[in-house]
């Protein structure tokens, strides 16, 4: 009784302490490059009892810690390391059953799985795997079975220690993969980019209903995007709780960085993906350095009880770029899907710029009407190993974010134009060229064509229009060649993009 009067005031106090979010510093690393490709799941909400477990790359090898709801800490000031031998990280989950961690690592004696006794303990079991295998990121399925990603191989554990011989999942070139497993059943979910037959990035994903027995062939899922090239950075896949696939992704411009587009994906939507989020820099003052674009790096979760969805990402800002390194400071985005995640209810930027760059967001889950997102803040834009700034002690932090979000988008109130989706393709074009745009709010909008002396030779569209995603074509028959210039006007403001009309 008294564990559970302790648990509910703190619970109290959190909830009521969060009216605005609020962090908390699971420890402290001077590797700012944690990921180079996605995202894998490090951060991970058991349960108010079995609380939070965490782990990253610290200075002397994998760090791990555990924040208990009941005493409102961590258990480690800096965290503590999963093992004593030198090791890479991979990625992290817990048992259904008893709530303890479970560590992918990378040892010079191959693959290993590190197991904690229980919740919080700190006092880990290791199980070595085949040696030659490389290690990333796992997931834990309701039956207890912890399934591994090993580049492009796939293994098992169940029992505990006993491994299953690595099967391949995927053939040929590849970059960026991911896996995501599910608590309602023994569904497991490995995803990837590879070349198609014709030189370009794709989308795939392969699936097993039977615990890792069986896999179903590659699929090929691909947001409807003007935009060709999946994010190295991206791909995350989660199960809800009706056992159903969601999966998000960033795409950007084939040659740039920016524009660059946040994509979620259900099999059972219709249409099966959805805009969450569209970017492109109104200047590029700065660089957003390696592995990344403007917009990605998503990761997915659930909200058990409202059965919404947050989706969190960095977004990096050229207007916010360290003078020392010349690269573009991130902030951390999250927007709530609802509706199965077809409709985006509000987003909302969790993080204030400053002097700092914040990367490599995870969704760890929800607790108490409460949001749990894991990132690093980087003290100095750019990684220390690349000689961008000198190395710095930067925090690894939990940020609880209260859900849900409020009706009212405090940041697209005035329609900020990086939110907007305005694009012509082709550019250049002979006779005829589509003008794609999206607004976040219902509001006036025009788009016109003007030449280069500034006279107005068209005007595609204007009118009120509500909120959506829209396109119109150009038909340039009677334009001379040269250059034009098309401009979006939305309430009082403008977006210019210069066109070119060919023979």
């Amino acid at each position: 009784m008294k564990k559970i009067i302790v648990l509910l005031i703190t619970i109290f106090l959190m909830v009521n302490a969060q009216s605005i979010g609020r962090t908390i510093t699971a420890g402290w690393t001077t590797v700012d490059w944690q990921f180079s490709g996605p995202v894998y799941t490090r951060c991970r909400v058991n349960s108010l009892i079995n609380g939070i477990h965490i782990c990253w790359v610290g200075d002397n090898g994998p760090k791990y810690n555990y924040y208990s709801f009941l005493t409102n800490t961590w258990n480690w000031p800096n965290g503590m390391n999963p093992i004593s031998v030198n090791a890479n990280l991979g990625g992290l989950d817990y048992d259904p059953i008893n709530g303890s961690a479970e560590i992918s690592l990378l040892t010079a004696s191959g693959p290993c799985i590190a197991k904690d006794q229980q919740a919080g303990a700190g006092v880990f079991e290791y199980c070595y795997g085949p040696a030659g295998y490389g290690i990333g990121p796992i997931g834990t399925t309701n039956n207890q079975a912890i399934h591994i990603a090993m580049n492009g191989y796939y293994s098992r554990i169940q029992p505990w220690c006993n491994w299953m011989p690595p099967i391949v999942i995927i053939t040929g070139d590849y970059t960026g993969y991911n896996i995501a497993t599910s608590k309602m059943s023994n569904k497991v979910l490995i995803l990837w980019i590879s070349p198609t037959v014709s030189g370009q990035d794709q989308l795939f994903f392969s699936i097993s209903n039977d615990n890792g027995n069986t896999w179903g062939a590659a699929q090929l899922p691909f947001p409807p995007s003007v935009y060709l090239v999946p994010s190295y950075a991206s791909l995350f896949a989660m199960f809800d709780n009706q056992d159903n696939l969601h999966i998000v992704a960033s795409v950007s411009d084939t040659a740039y960085a920016i524009p660059c587009e946040i994509w979620h994906y259900c099999p059972l939507n219709n249409p099966q993906w959805t805009l969450v989020h569209y970017y492109n820099a109104q200047t590029l003052n700065a660089p957003v350095g390696y592995n990344a674009v403007f917009a990605t790096r998503p990761s997915i979760i659930q909200d058990p009880t409202t059965g919404y969805f947050y989706v969190a990402w960095e977004q990096f800002d050229s207007l916010n770029y360290e003078s020392s390194t010349n690269l573009a400071r991130a902030d951390i985005w999250v927007a709530e899907l609802r509706n199965n995640g077809q409709t985006v209810y509000a987003k909302r930027k969790i993080t204030e710029p400053n002097t700092t760059s914040k990367r490599f967001p995870i969704v760890g889950g929800v607790f108490a009407d409460t949001l749990v997102v894991n990132y690093l803040i980087d003290s100095i834009a750019g990684f220390s190993m690349y000689s961008q700034g000198r190395i710095t002690n930067n925090p690894v932090i939990c940020h609880f974010v209260p859900i849900p979000f409020q009706a009212a988008i405090d940041e697209q109130k005035d329609c900020d134009l990086t939110q907007l989706l305005f694009d012509i393709v082709p550019n250049p074009f002979t006779s005829q060229s589509i003008v794609n745009f999206s607004i976040p709010i219902a509001t006036d909008i025009s788009i016109q064509i003007y030449d280069e002396s500034g006279r107005i030779i068209e005007t595609l569209v204007s009118e009120h229009k509500q909120p959506g995603v829209y396109s119109y074509t150009l038909n340039s028959s009677s334009f001379a060649s040269g250059i034009y210039f098309c401009a979006l006007k939305v309430k009082d403001k403008f977006i210019t993009k210069k066109i070119i009309k060919a023979n």
